[in-house]
């Protein structure tokens, strides 16, 4: 596998495979790890992908109440475990349904961000920005 050759973190979108991608990423271990892309699971893929050393990607779907079991495991993981991420233009938050996404959007995620750990938008932004540039290297 090219970033095992490379020691470079990957960027992985996984839709319905969470089970599958978990089982490959322990065959190809990575040491680098990665982003697990506009994660939505549970708080216990969530655990299960950060002890693999894959930070989880937080975009717009943690704006809507409804996504209460995703909301749920990004409250309960360490902040240093999340990274902010928009994935314009699909995923707007909420009140921008039927929008193309946009970066412009990223502080309406990281205010729910913030909120959902109860801590400031400027120490959420700090924060995931220095888990940013850890993973790659910046």
């Amino acid at each position: 596998m090219l970033a095992q050759q490379l020691a470079m973190p990957v960027i992985i979108h996984v839709r319905n495979t969470h089970n599958e991608t978990i089982r490959l990423l322990k065959k190809y271990r990575l040491e680098k790890g990665g982003v697990i892309h506009g994660f939505t699971g549970s708080k216990e893929l969530a655990e299960e992908y950060w002890k693999m050393g894959f930070y989880l990607g937080v975009g717009g779907s943690i704006t809507y109440p409804r996504a209460k079991k995703t909301r749920e495991a990004i409250r309960s993981m360490p902040i240093e475990s999340l990274l902010l991420e928009t994935d314009a233009p699909d995923m707007p938050p909420l009140g921008y349904q039927g929008k193309d996404n946009s970066p412009l959007y990223l502080p309406f995620i990281a205010s729910a961000l913030a909120d959902l750990k109860g801590i400031s938008v400027v120490e959420t932004a700090k924060i995931t920005t220095e888990n940013s540039r850890s993973l790659f290297g910046v």
